[in-house]
């Protein structure tokens, strides 16, 4: 493994980031936002309800999920103001959304809230992921579902060598998001501490279904298979 521990990412994204960020995930919006909307909802088979997006950056994620179903109530928080403005921006179309700022340890909502809490690629950017985690079980009802997705610190090499040196502000992106990305042993333990017993941790295979059907919409196969490669997939279910 290149980064033996874990180092914190230093500050949240500045403007220039936030706005590198939105065009990559624009760039490759049905490679990157498609098959985690599709499995998140077959997850909980969820049509309607209250969904929370922690971590929700340009809001195009939350954009997708409520999209799907007039009947679903998506809000998003971020810590980034300018996060927010874009995710604003992005959904202004959409009636079925709200975007707060706001700290994902110490969320604006009652115990027992939302049916479905989403997070993507955002776990590495928690100042502190075992409060963050604390607080989204309280705001989850019983039996609702968090779908989260995440890097890998021990991401295979032949994809952390594309961020190496990280010279661009996209290659800064990537090294320092990886580098500060958690390992499964790790996530299995901060669970455990919180009591959290209902959960499972993988790395999506390219099956021949998820082929034919992203093949279909055009998606690169090999994009989306290292996708897969350098993430896991958290989800844990609400006793």
């Amino acid at each position: 493994m290149f980064f033996s521990n874990r180092i914190p990412e230093p500050k949240i994204m500045e403007k220039e980031e936030m706005k590198v960020f939105e065009e990559l995930s624009n760039q490759n919006y049905k490679r990157w936002i498609l098959p985690f909307v599709d499995e998140a909802m077959q997850t909980l088979n969820v049509e309607s309800g209250k969904v929370l997006d922690i971590g929700c950056g340009p809001g195009l994620l939350v954009k997708e999920l409520a999209k799907r179903s007039k009947n679903l109530r998506v809000i998003g928080v971020d810590v980034s103001p300018e996060a927010i403005k874009l995710a604003k921006k992005n959904c202004r179309s959409l009636k079925n959304v709200k975007f707060l700022r706001g700290d994902v340890t110490s969320l604006p909502f009652p115990n027992g809230t939302f049916d479905l809490i989403v997070c993507k690629d955002s776990f590495h950017e928690f100042p502190n992921l075992r409060k963050a985690l604390q607080e989204v079980m309280r705001v989850l009802k019983p039996g609702g579902i968090l779908y989260a997705q995440d890097l890998r610190r021990d991401l295979p090499m032949y994809l952390l060598r594309r961020a190496i040196p990280p010279d661009t502000t996209v290659k800064k992106l990537q090294f320092y998001s990886a580098r500060a990305a958690y390992i499964k042993t790790e996530i299995r333990d901060i669970l455990k501490q919180l009591d959290i017993q209902h959960f499972f941790i993988k790395t999506r295979k390219l099956t021949e279904n998820i082929r034919k059907n992203y093949g279909k919409q055009g998606i690169s196969l090999i994009q989306l298979k290292e996708g897969f490669q350098a993430r896991y997939i958290l989800v844990v279910k609400n006793k």
